[in-house]
């Protein structure tokens, strides 16, 4: 019987049809070779092959039966390497913004300034908002129509009356101190110098004669600029002071004036005069409040 035979309708296989559909590759030899074969008679002494049995009826395996192809997956190509980012552009931007931010700083300063400058001086040029200005306040005078005198009253006339004047050329100031006489009195030194001492020396009392204590006594001259303070020497009673010049007694001319505690002038400045002799050493001078 073929292996092709239709029966009813159904297609016989036989196990030559089988083992084609298993195996796709064919076979070994070529056909000529297995006719030839099958054609060749047999041995003596060796049986025969049984027929082959007719063919069944093999039902159509199920497809999870059949093999599965493998599919070799395709070769991964390996990436190319990732371009640099252009950075150019981001910098730029940054460039950009510390601009932004350091004119916005120096603005910043600026109106900081202009807010101070403003409050110092309301009225500057640069105020966009000065303040008012008042107006300067003028007024005039409006004179009354003059009034008719009655009939024979003698209209007065104005007269000039001449003052005093200070033919000097100099004003007068007013002290609170003089001294008691116009010349110093002189005495010899009084210390352990003996002759070797020049002073000038005094006392500072009031109209009573009581003392009168830290008042300053200015003393200058002969490249001197002294103050010496009232109540610092008691060789001279309360309220005195001394001056030491040099250590030989010279003839020099100095210049004396009483200041209060505030340096405020007193007394006129006196003109002083120093002696050369040692009995006349010391010059003494007494401030007295009139």
């Amino acid at each position: 019987m073929s292996d092709d035979q239709t029966t009813g309708g159904v297609r016989r296989f036989g196990r030559r049809d089988r083992k084609r559909s298993l195996d796709p590759r064919g076979p070994l030899f070529p056909p000529e070779d297995l006719t030839e074969e099958t054609n060749l008679p047999a041995e003596p002494g060796e049986a025969e092959p049984p027929a082959e049995a007719d063919a069944f009826e093999l039902p159509e395996p199920p497809l999870e039966d059949l093999p599965v192809p493998q599919v070799q997956a395709p070769e991964s190509k390996p990436r190319a390497a990732a371009k640099p980012v252009q950075t150019a552009p981001l910098q730029a931007k940054h460039v950009m913004a510390n601009l932004l931010t350091v004119l916005f700083l120096l603005g910043t300063v600026g109106m900081a300034a202009l807010v101070v400058m403003i409050a110092q001086n309301p009225y500057t040029p640069l105020n966009p908002f000065p303040p008012f200005t008042p107006l300067p306040v003028v007024i005039t005078a409006t004179f009354l129509p003059a009034t008719p005198l009655p009939t024979g009253t003698i209209a007065p006339t104005a007269t000039f009356t001449p003052l005093a004047v200070d033919t000097s050329g100099t004003l007068q100031a007013v002290f609170s101190f003089k001294l008691a006489h116009e010349q110093p009195v002189y005495s010899p030194n009084a210390n352990e110098k003996g002759c070797n001492w020049s002073s000038i020396a005094g006392t500072v009392t009031d109209s009573q004669g009581g003392a009168l204590d830290r008042y300053r006594i200015h003393v200058t001259g002969n490249n001197l600029n002294e103050t010496v303070f009232s109540g610092a020497a008691l060789t001279f009673g309360e309220g005195g002071f001394e001056l030491f010049l040099n250590g030989t007694p010279q003839a020099q001319t100095y210049t004396v004036q009483l200041l209060d505690p505030q340096s405020k002038p007193l007394s006129p400045a006196y003109s002083v005069a120093t002696k050369e002799s040692c009995d006349q050493n010391v010059a003494v001078l007494q401030f007295i409040q009139q």
